[in-house]
Order: structure tokens, then sequence, then C-alpha cells
């Protein structure tokens, strides 16, 4: 009973779409740029990627990947569990919104 339940888990978890929940993020995090008054330039350089590589990742063009996401929030001095709790309470917001709780 237990590897069944383990299956099924595992292959829900196979379907899950997190791309535009990391797209979500990136919008975050991009927020969160803003407010502390750091420029995009800036940022870029020290990361090591384009600016044009981060505004789309800001503006919900391009996907974020792990490793950059906690690249970032580093930088930014952002506890990675704030972000991902804040992304929940927004991303939550939109679906409540729509009807699907």
């Amino acid at each position: 009973m237990k590897k069944k339940v383990e299956r099924d888990l595992t292959k829900d978890f196979v379907k899950l779409d997190l791309t535009q929940d990391l797209k979500e993020l990136g919008v975050l995090l991009g927020s969160h740029r803003t407010a502390l008054g750091i420029r995009q330039d800036d940022l870029a350089r020290f990361l090591g990627i384009s600016r044009i590589t981060l505004s789309r990742i800001e503006n919900n063009r391009l996907p974020l990947s792990m490793e950059l996401f906690l690249r970032i929030a580093a930088v930014l001095e952002l506890r990675p569990e704030y972000l991902l709790r804040e992304l929940a309470r927004v991303t939550q917001r939109k679906w409540s919104s729509k009807g699907e709780d």
C-alpha cells in the first residue's frame, strides 16, 4: 500500500508544472531589487549574466533556475524561505481570485 501511495505522489509531482511560479518568482525578485535601489545593470554584472536575461526573468518571460534564485536572494540579502512564502502568498491570491482553491 505504501509503495502505491509513493508512486502516485511521484506521478503527481512529475505532472506538476512550476514554470509559471518560477517566472512569478523572478517578478518578485525584481520588485525587491527595485525597492533596494539596485540597478539591473549592476546586479546582472555581479551575477555574471546579461542585463537582458535579468530583465526577461524579472518581466515574467524567462523562468528562473534554482541556482540563480539562490544567488540573487543572497545578493539582495533575502532569505530564500521568505521569498518562497511571499511567492506562495502572491500565487494563492491569484488562484483564489480565479476560484481555484
